[in-house]
């Protein structure tokens, strides 16, 4: 026979063995499914690609310490110290990201010292399949930190076949009148079951900043290939509450072909006109030799010169309307961050173009990128191409 007292810790002692036995039996499982995952991937490698796979598990975390340690860019202009915000992506390390095993890259940005043309681009050129949108969608990750994984977006298999986890980290430059300040974030994505969940190593308090929606600090905006502008003219998709934070909003056409971009007469007409007068100014420098914008609608169609003839942006070419299209996005954006008393031109950002070229004319792809990096010197392109013709308007140092 048994006390009452007797009873009851038997009845805990089952209940916490009832737990714990069938957790640590998961666990146990997932770390075995995991290396044996590992294991098929190393022995389908010749012997030196397994050694250096064992090698790079290991040194993981070494490199991620590395790129966690304050990092000063060495070539820092004294233009960085600016009254206007600015953020700027300067490194970047890739480790078991889809086709990386590992990669390390050291990014051009606006201020720093170098003889360059353009010293505010970097062209990323390659193969389909060679990582070049991966890329693109690193820095956004890295650059969002510590708001990603609140921000609505859903990891899909990013990680390395093969591999449990994956890391980006990237270091960045967040600027004001002060000068610059260095930034460090770190992305761990990890496998469980069916899902990747993302983890942020992004602590230190100048990351504060990016939890205020309306702040011009850490701006940075993104277009994928399938970008396409909204249908409807009185659309603001960057407000879409509940399903995408605006932060998020701004890059998330590189990762869902759905989104829709911020068309110019959702916008423009109602913007003041000191706004108007910039966007007018810009177009201007950013639009191909032989087409200009009139600054007139035709009930919501924007209306633009073309050839000594006025035309809706409707039926303009294929070609045109994409351009104009993450052109306009990228102006709404800038307008939206831009401080009370900046111009647009001041904005200093990231945007990240995938497939720059994407259904332009050879003479406009000579043109398109010069063009848009002059126009807007303080905003840092990073873009990808398969083009020949925008690869030979840059310099070696601008190309990856």
């Amino acid at each position: 026979s048994f006390t009452g007292d007797e009873v009851a810790i038997v009845a805990a002692a089952t209940a916490i063995i009832g737990t714990v036995i069938p957790y640590v039996t998961t666990r146990i499982r997932k770390f075995l499914t995991r290396f044996t995952a590992f294991r098929r991937y190393q022995g389908s490698l010749a012997p030196e690609e397994a050694a250096r796979s064992t090698e790079h598990k290991k040194s993981g975390a070494r490199l991620r310490l590395e790129a966690r340690e304050e990092f000063t860019p060495p070539r820092v202009q004294e233009t960085l110290a600016r009254p206007e915000p600015y953020f700027y992506a300067t490194r970047l390390l890739l480790t078991d990201l889809r086709c990386f095993t590992d990669a390390y890259l050291d990014l051009r940005f606006p201020g720093e010292e170098s003889e360059l043309a353009l010293p505010n681009v970097n062209l990323l050129l390659g193969d389909n399949g060679s990582g070049k949108s991966t890329i693109l969608r690193s820095i956004a990750m890295a650059a969002l930190g510590p708001v990603l994984d609140s921000s609505g977006f859903v990891p899909y298999r990013l990680i390395r076949e093969g591999r449990g986890n994956a890391d980006v980290s990237g270091a960045f430059l967040l600027g004001s009148k002060e000068g610059p300040r260095s930034l460090y974030s770190g992305i761990e994505l990890t496998r469980e079951v069916d899902f990747e969940v993302t983890r942020a190593d992004a602590n230190e308090p100048d990351w504060r900043g990016l939890f205020s929606e309306s702040s011009p600090s850490f701006f940075i905006v993104g277009y994928g290939t399938s970008r396409r502008v909204s249908e409807d003219p009185r659309s603001d998709p960057s407000q879409e509450r509940g399903k995408r934070r605006r932060r998020y909003q701004r890059v998330a056409s590189l990762f869902d072909g759905n989104v829709s971009l911020v068309p110019l007469s959702s916008w423009l007409p109602q913007a003041d006109s000191g706004r108007r007068a910039d966007v007018d100014h810009l177009l201007e420098d950013l639009l191909p030799r032989g087409a200009s914008f009139t600054g007139n609608f035709e009930g919501d169609e924007p209306i633009f010169r073309r050839s000594g003839i006025d035309v809706p942006l409707r039926a303009l070419s294929d070609g045109f309307r994409s351009y104009i299209g993450w052109l306009g996005d990228l102006l709404y954006q800038m307008n939206a961050a831009a401080p009370e008393g900046f111009h647009l031109q001041d904005v200093g950002g990231i945007a990240l173009v995938d497939e720059v070229d994407l259904l332009l004319h050879p003479s406009w792809q000579r043109r398109v990128v010069p063009a848009v990096s002059r126009a807007l010197p303080n905003i840092q392109f990073v873009f990808t191409t398969h083009s020949p013709i925008v690869t030979g308007t840059l310099q070696t140092e601008n190309i990856m």
